[in-house]
């Protein structure tokens, strides 16, 4: 048996040497530096090449070999003993400190602490307690204090020491000393926040001092801490104390809180929403996904993008809990902070996963690399879920990400994850109409008032958040409707206010994402909330922001990665996108902290833009008698290849143009407002869409009105009658181009005077009264002549011609019509002059000439469908049907076939 020992060695606090209780000089830094290598690896050679790289990494001297042989002879000249001992050992090309456990305070320290683990097992309280304590007395600081040393140790040893502390605490807790612990218990969590045991023993000390509200309030704020800096659960065990705590209250029988063990199988998952409504298509087939079990090489990632409260969270959570069998080996959660302004890094994540599989500090490497790693390692060839939620970008996720295709991950993000190699892009929109009507009902428990909720839904626009907001504010004020609740949303400036309980908030989850923004796209985001409420063109918000196209493009494109704007749907053109109700909201309240002067500015820049280019695309179209001269309102040039295919640009935007208008009309910019409506209705008459015709025309015709634009309001009643003759509303297309013709006499506008005429021309023939149509139309031609308008000479002779047929003169009627013709040849008009040759047809036909009646109606038709005119083509099919169904020797009806 070997002697004892006369030697002591130290690792707490400053490493040292004792012989006999006396310290032992060790000599200058470097040399103390190789004895504390040694030390830790007491008993162990050390290769000298080790201490090399110790001293001097990657650029050692070339006489690194021969200086450590220097500072070893000094070493144990320093540790030789009186009776000449020296503890340093020589093995082969290592050196080896001989010393057994028990010649070291870590040695020491390692068996009083497993010697007193094992009294407090027995429940023999005060020996362990002791123990213990005689352990913590060897502590004279952290280990090699003022030696640069690998983390991995001071770790491991700090972890040693934090154990111990909770070891005496428990065994004091058993000895009945919880109220001396308490503070000392609060100081440890306080310089250790995270650790769980420390926590359940301070709920324990607590709660056994009868001090329960205390405890459970530092469960509360600890799980808090938890899970905002963790992104993780507290585990069963401590939840488990704290139910426990709850239900015995003051008098809770004296208990010993267990030594913390880590879950062998970590699950993390938040609770699921119970009240979870729709998207039940996208769950299937996302579920058949994460479930697919083919020999895959890669796991599947679900990559969940949208705006903030659209209900990517609960979705992602749902998922999870529905494949959570299919992923036995462990679910992980994390909150990965991404719109924050301290994003989780992906180094803290990884410690969150790695100790969730109970690695212990000191085995958790430093570089996220090798974090990364490790973590891959630990679940390769297991069956583990990762849920991470709100993700700031690709670089943060790509370290998280397992490799192993047992597992499975769901991320959630504001942004788009383009640049991520795995993972299928899963765009998260709002709710569709009937989920956001199952989920407002579910959350209400009424639906007493359907047209109250059709008005909440639509304010709310199917954001899950805003309904949950609704359901909540309604299930905490007794005697709320949803009619109230639809009259409180519908200002839109106050609907952000109301739009909030608790700590749920739409405001300030939109807020989240515009707070990151750079402040150019900050202010391009609130000046989209000058554009009217419809999907806008880039050139759009470009005109709003007074920037340039090409630059508003790209960051409109940023914009849409960020889930700020979302691209709309088109059939052809450049990119349009959409914003949100809510979001546009938002923007409109940002925007109006700047000065009025610039809102109205680009306002009216915005607004001049769809004039003009409105106006370049009708002027490709058919003309039309309807379209006045040009207002005074401003217009805003810009590409004109932008309308190369006037009916596509149309149809693409007639929501914005009726938007356009509406938002004119509430700006008080009454010119705007019916130049936009009369010049959009070109389009209207060519397509038949007589409700969005009517729709802006009255809008506008309220707005000129109300800004006094006489010429305006007489141009809008022109429309409005003819709206009226087409849904066979006679007296109120009567009343309409009357009052159109008034006030063109009254402001001296003998073109405005000229075209209400002529609507009343039609009007008075279709009534049954062609000699009151015959003097309007004689009226409106010699207006129009006096004007030189040839278009409008060209329709009033056409009226006047099919007035003239009705009364059986044909021959004046042949005169008209040619020279109506003439005019429409001078013109270059092929669609006036496919509406004259079908009068030639009826005409033709009164006189029994089936044949040249024929001949005229398929021209007609030819040209109309060569200018892609499918209403006026349809009544020219009609015509044609009708002759064909006639037999050869029936008489001709007379009756009139068309009334425009």
């Amino acid at each position: 048996m070997k002697e004892k020992s006369f030697y002591f060695y130290r690792l707490f606090g400053e490493p040292a040497a004792e012989w006999q209780g006396t310290d032992l000089p060790l000599g200058p830094p470097q040399a103390r530096r190789v004895f504390a290598l040694l030390l830790i690896e007491a008993g162990r050679p050390v290769p000298s090449d080790r201490i090399i790289d110790e001293l001097w990494g990657e650029t050692p001297p070339v006489s690194a070999k021969v200086q450590i042989q220097g500072l070893i002879s000094g070493l144990r000249r320093a540790l030789r003993s009186p009776r000449g001992e020296q503890p340093i050992l020589t093995r082969r090309a290592a050196y080896q400190l001989d010393a057994r456990p028990e010649d070291t305070d870590t040695g020491r320290f390692t068996c009083l602490a497993a010697r007193g683990r094992e009294l407090l097992a027995r429940d023999r309280h005060r020996e362990a307690a002791r123990h213990f304590r005689d352990a913590l007395e060897l502590l004279r600081g952290p280990v090699l204090t003022g030696i640069p040393a690998a983390a991995e140790v001071v770790a491991r040893w700090e972890e040693e020491r934090l154990s111990l502390l909770e070891d005496k605490a428990e065994a004091e807790l058993g000895l009945g000393e919880h109220d001396r612990l308490v503070p000392e218990l609060r100081d440890l969590l306080t310089a250790a926040p995270f650790r769980e045991r420390v926590c359940g023993l301070l709920m324990t000390a607590l709660a056994r001092a009868g001090r329960v509200a205390e405890a459970l309030d530092v469960y509360a704020a600890w799980r808090r801490r938890l899970v905002d800096e963790l992104g993780v659960e507290p585990s069963p065990s401590i939840r488990s104390l704290q139910c426990e705590i709850l239900s015995d209250g003051q008098g809770m029988p004296a208990r010993e809180y267990p030594a913390y063990q880590e879950p062998a199988v970590p699950s993390q998952l938040p609770p699921g929403i119970p009240d979870f409504v729709g998207r039940d298509t996208l769950i299937a087939d996302l579920l058949a996904e994460l479930r697919r079990d083919d020999g895959r090489e890669t796991p599947p990632v679900v990559l969940l993008t949208g705006a903030g409260g659209i209900g990517k969270s609960s979705l992602a959570i749902r998922l999870a809990h529905q494949v959570a069998d299919d992923y036995p080996d462990g679910r992980l959660f994390a909150a990965l902070r991404g719109t924050t302004d301290e994003p989780r890094t992906p180094e803290a994540v990884l410690t969150g996963f790695l100790r969730a599989f109970g690695v212990p500090a000191d085995g958790i490497p430093a570089d996220v690399d090798d974090r990364a790693c490790l973590f891959r390692s630990l679940v390769h060839d297991r069956r583990v879920l990762l849920v991470l939620d709100d993700a700031a970008g690709e670089a943060q996720l790509r370290p998280l990400l397992p490799a192993g295709g047992g597992c499975a991950v769901i991320v959630t993000s504001r942004f788009v994850l383009a640049g991520l190699e795995l993972g299928r892009q899963v765009p998260v929109d709002v709710l569709s109409l009937a989920d956001a009507e199952a989920l407002l009902a579910k959350l209400t428990e009424t639906d007493e008032d359907p047209v109250a909720a059709q008005q909440v839904l639509e304010h709310c626009g199917g954001l899950p958040l805003a309904l949950r907001i609704v359901g909540s504010r309604i299930g905490d004020r007794t005697g709320w409707r949803l009619a109230d609740v639809a009259g409180e949303l519908s200002v839109e400036r106050r609907r952000l206010d109301w739009l909030c309980a608790g700590d749920l908030a739409v405001r300030g989850s939109l807020s989240r994402g515009y707070r990151q923004l750079e402040p150019d796209r900050q202010r391009l985001f609130r000046r989209l909330g000058l554009l009217p409420p419809a999907d806008f063109p880039a050139w759009a918000a470009a005109l709003a922001d007074d920037g340039e196209p090409e630059t508003t493009s790209r960051a409109l494109e940023d914009l849409r990665h960020r889930n700020m704007v979302q691209p709309a749907p088109r059939a052809t053109g450049a990119p349009r996108y959409r914003v949100h109700d809510l979001l546009r909201a938002f923007a409109v309240e940002e925007v109006a902290v700047e000065p009025e002067q610039d809102r109205e500015a680009a306002t009216e820049r915005v607004l001049g833009g769809w004039l003009w280019l409105a106006e370049r695309a009708a002027d490709r179209l058919s003309r039309s008698v309807l379209r006045p001269e040009p207002g005074a309102a401003a217009r805003t040039s810009l590409d004109e290849g932008l309308v190369a295919e006037p009916l596509s640009w149309f149809r693409d935007e007639v929501p914005a143009l009726e938007a356009a208008v509406s938002h004119a009309a509430d700006a008080g910019l009454g010119e705007l407002a019916w130049e936009l409506a009369v010049v959009a209705a070109s389009y209207f008459d060519h397509s038949g869409l007589y409700a969005e015709w009517s729709r802006c025309h009255r809008c506008a015709l309220t707005a000129a009105r109300a800004s006094g634009c006489a010429r305006g309001e007489a141009a809008l009643l022109r429309g409005i009658g003819q709206i009226h003759l087409y849904r066979d509303d006679f007296r109120s297309a009567r009343e309409a181009l009357t009052e159109s013709c008034r006030i063109s006499d009254r402001i001296g506008d003998r073109a405005g005077r000229a075209r209400a005429l002529t609507g009343l021309c039609v009007l008075a023939r279709v009534a049954g009264r062609p000699e009151t149509s015959r003097a309007t139309g004689r009226r409106a031609l010699a207006l129009f002549r006096e004007i030189g308008d040839v278009l409008g000479m060209a329709h009033a002779h056409t009226s006047y011609a099919v007035a003239s047929t009705d009364l059986g003169l044909l021959d004046e009627a042949e005169a008209e019509l040619d020279e109506a013709g003439r005019l429409c040849a001078e013109l270059n008009d092929p669609h006036r002059t496919a509406l004259v040759l079908r009068r030639r047809g009826e005409l033709h036909l009164r006189r029994g000439d089936r044949r040249g009646a024929m001949s005229c109606l398929c021209r007609a038709l030819e040209l109309l469908d060569s200018l892609s005119d499918e209403i006026c083509a349809s009544r020219v099919r009609l015509d044609l049907a009708r002759i064909r169904a006639r037999s050869s020797d029936r008489p001709p009806s007379g009756k009139v076939l068309i009334r425009t």
